[in-house]
């Protein structure tokens, strides 16, 4: 096996773990057993626990940042709006935790400067967006983050009832969705 493939697995296993267990109940053997390699392979990549999340965290928020920066600029609100939605769907399908994951561990103390950094310039992207769609009367004046909680926080507890099997995933569902987010947020 390439170090190559043992860093895909160390990352996938922690991913899960630490979105499954939390940050504190994951120790290092408990990720070693998952990605199915020895404890002292996961420390000749990472020098530890908090080095290994924060890698994580952000190559999972490099990822979704690259995600919605595509075809993001130069249009309408409303297009960017279906454009970030269905980038919260891409970036969940490719990788399932990573979007709770990052949600989840935005305030963490174990983030260092570089994944703060991060999360900081995803939060200000996406605080340019609303704040372009206040400013045109197309959103409702809340605070970016609250719109923010709006789209996010529906999207991740729905993702749950679609993994659980409570809800199964269509296009007509998903254009439904789509909707009905859009009108949490939209001004009226």
């Amino acid at each position: 096996m390439t170090a190559s493939n043992k860093v895909e697995l160390i990352m996938k296993a922690s991913l899960t773990l630490f979105t499954d267990r939390g940050f504190d109940a994951t120790t290092i053997p408990m990720i070693a057993a998952q990605a199915d390699v020895g404890t002292g392979t996961i420390y000749r990549y990472f020098d530890s626990k908090e080095t290994l999340v924060n890698v994580l965290y952000q190559e999972s928020a490099q990822r979704f940042m690259k995600k919605v920066k595509t075809d993001f600029q130069g249009i309408s609100v409303r297009e960017g709006f279906h454009h970030l939605f269905y980038c919260l769907i891409d970036f969940t399908k490719e990788s399932e935790y990573a979007l709770f994951f990052l949600e989840t561990n935005k305030d963490a103390y174990f983030l260092n400067e570089t994944s703060r950094k991060l999360l900081d310039e995803i939060t200000q992207m996406l605080d340019v967006f609303f704040q372009r769609g206040k400013s045109e009367g197309v959103l409702r004046n809340l605070p970016s983050n609250v719109l923010m909680a709006l789209l996010l926080g529906a999207y991740l507890k729905l993702y749950q009832l679609i993994r659980t099997g409570s809800v199964e995933i269509t296009k007509p569902f998903l254009k439904e969705l789509e909707q009905c987010s859009w009108d949490a947020i939209r001004t009226h």
